[in-house]
C-alpha cells in the first residue's frame, strides 16, 4: 500500500519518502466557533484536503495541526486559541524537523486566516536563517476564486460561521453538520461603524484597525451572513477545486530549487 499520511507510515517508510525528493505537506487550521450548525474543528477539512493532495502528487501528508489563533472567537465554547507566540514557536519547531530529516520542499497548507499574520514572519525567518523558501498555501482561498464563488453564490455574501465551510464539512463530514439547528445571522455595526472583517472600523471612507470579537458584529449564533445556501454538491466543488490547484501549485514548486544563500 502507498501511504501518504506520515502518522501511519514507519519512519524508515518516510526516509525513503525523503530520499526520492517528496514534498512535505503541514496543514494547520484552528477549532473554532462555525455557527450552531457546524462543527468546531475546522482543521479536519484542512486535514483531509492535505490527504487528497498528498495522495495526487505522490508527497507526505503530516498531521493537521487543530490548534490556530482564534482570539477573537474564544468566548465561544470549545473555541481553542493559541497566542501568537505559542503558534510560532510550535509551527516552527514542526518545520526545523522537516529540515533536519531532509525535506527539501516544505508547504504550509493554512486552513486558518487568522494564521496568516504569524506564519508570514516565519517564513522569512526560514528564509534568512535556514536559507529555505516556505509557501503558504490556503485551500479554500486557493479554491473559491471569485468566479467560482460568483457561479455558486451569485451576488449572495459570504461569511464566518455560514459559507463556504457549511458546504465543505456537509460533503467531507455530513454527519457533522445539521442545518436544522440554523439560527439568526447578521453582520452588525459596531457603536454605528461598519466591521471590515475582525480587524478594523471603517470610519469616513477609511480603515481604522480595531481588535473585534466577533460577538461585536453577529448575533448570538456567530454567523455573520445566512448559513442556508450551504449544500454538499457546493463544498464538493470546492473541494475539488482545492485539491486540483493545489496539487499543481506543489508539483510547480517541486521543480524549484528552494534553498538560498543566507543573507
Amino acid at each position: 500500500m502507498n501511504r501518504v499520511v506520515s502518522a501511519e507510515m514507519s519512519w524508515r517508510q518516510i526516509e525513503a519518502a525523503v530520499q526520492r525528493g517528496a514534498a512535505a505537506i503541514f496543514p494547520l487550521a484552528s477549532t473554532e466557533e462555525h455557527g450552531p450548525h457546524a462543527p468546531t474543528g475546522d482543521y479536519k477539512a484542512t486535514a483531509e484536503i492535505a490527504r487528497r493532495v498528498a495522495e495526487r502528487t505522490g508527497d507526505i501528508a503530516f498531521p493537521c495541526l487543530p490548534f490556530g489563533y482564534s482570539e477573537y472567537f474564544r468566548n465561544y465554547s470549545g473555541t481553542i486559541t493559541l497566542q501568537h507566540d505559542t503558534l510560532f514557536r510550535v509551527v516552527e519547531d514542526v518545520v526545523n524537523c522537516l529540515i533536519d530529516q531532509g525535506f527539501k520542499h516544505i508547504i504550509l497548507l493554512n486552513g486558518h486566516k487568522g494564521n496568516e499574520a504569524i506564519l508570514l514572519p516565519l517564513a522569512r525567518k526560514v528564509r534568512r536563517k535556514q536559507g529555505l523558501l516556505l509557501p503558504i498555501v490556503s485551500p479554500f482561498g486557493f479554491a473559491l476564486t471569485p468566479a467560482l464563488q460568483k457561479e455558486l453564490y451569485g451576488e449572495q455574501p459570504i461569511g464566518h460561521g455560514a459559507e463556504p465551510m457549511a458546504s465543505i464539512m456537509m460533503y467531507l463530514f455530513p454527519d457533522l453538520v445539521d442545518m436544522n439547528l440554523v439560527e439568526d445571522w447578521d453582520t452588525r455595526t459596531f457603536h454605528g461603524l461598519a466591521p471590515v472583517g475582525l480587524n478594523g472600523l471603517r470610519f469616513e471612507e477609511v480603515t481604522v484597525a480595531f481588535p473585534l470579537d466577533m460577538e461585536d458584529i453577529t448575533p448570538d449564533s456567530g454567523s455573520l451572513t445566512d448559513p442556508r445556501p450551504a449544500s454538499a454538491e457546493k463544498g464538493q466543488r470546492i473541494v475539488e477545486a482545492s485539491v486540483d490547484r493545489i496539487a499543481r501549485f506543489v508539483t510547480w514548486f517541486k521543480e524549484l530549487e528552494p534553498t538560498l544563500a543566507s543573507r
